[in-house]
């Protein structure tokens, strides 16, 4: 089982995130935050293994991205060639203030609908 998702853990990996430190938060079995660069843009990634896929999930991210697609601006949603869902949103640059941070963490967890992995839900 991965590290809970607890301010803690969660700040941790955000400084390590935000000073370009190797950053890797395990959410669940399967379902991480950890860094991927695109190009030269730093950014963040949720990835959900294939054996933590549910059922639809792809299909629903991505429908769910172009029908709320302010709520989501800055989330790209991808399978890569092993069959991970990858959710990535750039970093801000210059880094911003932890809770621009924990906010895009929490909009790339409710997009994939895994909103019960987020302590920083308000709702």
């Amino acid at each position: 089982m991965g590290l809970p998702d607890d301010d803690q853990h969660r700040q941790v990996f955000l400084d390590n995130l935000v000073s370009g430190n190797d950053a890797h938060l395990p959410l669940a079995p399967g379902i991480a935050l950890l860094p991927i660069k695109a190009g030269t843009l730093r950014g963040l990634a949720l990835q959900i293994a294939p054996e933590a896929l549910q059922a639809g999930q792809l299909q629903n991210v991505l429908e769910r991205r172009f029908e709320h697609a302010l709520a989501f601006h800055g989330c790209f949603v991808y399978q890569d060639a092993r069959g991970v869902l990858v959710i990535w949103h750039a970093l801000p640059t210059p880094p911003g203030s932890g809770a621009a941070l924990n906010d895009t963490v929490s909009r790339m967890l409710s997009l994939a609908r895994l909103e019960a992995l987020d302590v920083h839900r308000t709702h």
